[in-house]
């Protein structure tokens, strides 16, 4: 289908969305059993990560989403009240960050329902998007999250812009979808031995991510999260990377339910339809 660039508000060139998951240790319990040890280290973030990040948005002044899961919103409750008391978004990652692509149906909705009281107690106000945990989803998540009055998704990689997803392929109900890729996820280069990548190297492949998006489609969505991005070397590295961002004109820094809201009404923005699901 022909490409559009999106329809940005003030004449924009690019939209930069910077998106942090995980907050706490949901995840390590899940896989080990415990949240002691050097792999588990989801304590991280909630310990140093998190402050670190909030600092460096606060330095630059521009807002940002962090996905979190329920159980952690509710145990750092007074951290996540501070990322909303500082002009940030706090939308939904599942539970404990499960294996979602798993979850049969009933327990998906019990999931979400829990995630989503826990964060709006812990900051007083009701998520209004959705990331799946490492983007995995069932094939009813995205009609939940309509159901239950979810205004976006962030889950799927399969476009360079937000776009309007149907929510089945037998009705007329859609939700705003934002993209995002694994080019742009800190996790691959930072999450495990063996893999870890000198952080300078991973802003340069960034910097070129973004001249491309500048360029080309005007979508910058970035994904890192507190317990590898908020390392020292490597909320250096985050800082060089938007120091460079902000040197180009037209750029707009953008918390994930304002871009939702804008593309809502944008007049490129695409319609896509339900994703297929197949029964063998």
């Amino acid at each position: 289908m022909p490409f559009e660039r999106l329809e940005l508000p003030g004449g924009a060139r690019c939209v930069v969305t910077l998106t942090f998951d995980n907050f706490g240790e949901s995840f390590d319990l899940l896989r080990y059993g415990h949240a002691g040890g050097a792999n588990a280290d989801g304590v991280y973030a909630p310990r140093r990560g998190v402050e670190r990040v909030l600092d460096l948005l606060e330095r630059h002044e521009i807002p940002a989403t962090f996905f979190v899961e329920g159980w952690n919103a509710h145990k750092y409750s007074s951290l996540a009240r501070e990322v909303v008391d500082r002009g940030h978004e706090i939308a939904g990652h599942g539970w404990m960050h499960e294996r979602w692509n798993e979850l049969d149906r009933e327990t998906e909705i019990d999931l979400i329902e829990r995630a989503t009281e826990a964060i709006t107690e812990a900051t007083g106000k009701r998520p209004t998007g959705w990331r799946a945990p490492s983007g995995l989803t069932t094939r009813w998540t995205i009609q939940q999250l309509k159901t239950m009055g979810y205004d976006y998704d962030s889950s799927f990689g399969d476009d360079d812009v937000p776009y309007w997803l149907q929510v089945t392929s037998d009705g007329d109900a859609e939700i705003m979808e934002l993209p995002w890729t694994w080019t742009l996820d800190d996790a691959p280069y930072y999450a495990h031995p063996g893999t870890i990548h000198q952080p300078s190297r991973v802003i340069d492949l960034w910097i070129e991510e973004f001249e491309a998006a500048y360029e080309m489609t005007g979508y910058f969505m970035l994904v890192c999260h507190p317990r590898y991005a908020g390392r020292p070397s490597r909320i250096r590295a985050l800082d060089r990377l938007i120091e460079h961002i902000k040197g180009y004109d037209g750029v707009w820094f953008a918390r994930c339910d304002e871009l939702a809201t804008h593309s809502a009404g944008a007049n490129t923005t695409p319609h896509h339809p339900a994703p297929e699901t197949h029964n063998p």
